[in-house]
């Protein structure tokens, strides 16, 4: 993340400055006095800030759990969010729609039966987010260093 993050917002800026009409931008109502321009600024940030939460909350839950669980978690969102779109929204429910819900549906529960099972069999070895281990801070992992480190295993376990 610290290694991605600086660079996605160096090529978006370059893209914003070559395709976008700045020179217009204080012509919106958005930004055409102070007190506009320092709302959407606010609004901006608190999106960005938002943004950045919520992709430090995936990595710490992946770092907790796994990238499955995670996956799964998501596509409850998703059901959720078609949900709300029919019934708040009145978005047209449609066959396919129906068809990727049922099947969403079924993934979910089969997936849940067999985290179920497998827990069921060896209590002991499901992971747990509370145990000794996790107690730490997620932390940083250079991949060099890594590397190195799966070298000098490699090398230390062959005889």
């Amino acid at each position: 993340m610290s290694y991605l993050t600086p660079v996605m917002a160096l090529i978006t800026a370059i893209f914003s400055l070559i395709t976008e009409p700045w020179s217009s931008l204080s012509k919106t109502r958005y930004f055409d006095t102070r007190e506009h321009t320092l709302v959407s600024s606010m609004l901006m940030l608190l999106g960005g800030a938002l943004a950045f939460f919520m992709v430090l909350t995936e990595y710490l839950l992946i770092s907790a759990t796994s990238a499955v669980t995670f996956t799964v978690a998501g596509i409850v969102k998703e059901v959720v969010t078609i949900v709300v779109a029919v019934f708040f929204f009145h978005d047209p429910f449609t066959v396919l729609k129906g068809i990727g819900l049922l099947v969403i549906i079924i993934g979910v529960c089969l997936f849940n039966w067999y985290k179920y099972q497998k827990f069921r069999k060896n209590p002991s070895n499901e992971s747990n987010i509370f145990n000794e281990q996790n107690k730490v801070a997620a932390r940083y992992v250079i991949l060099e260093d890594m590397e190195d480190d799966v070298g000098t295993e490699s090398e230390s376990y062959s005889v």
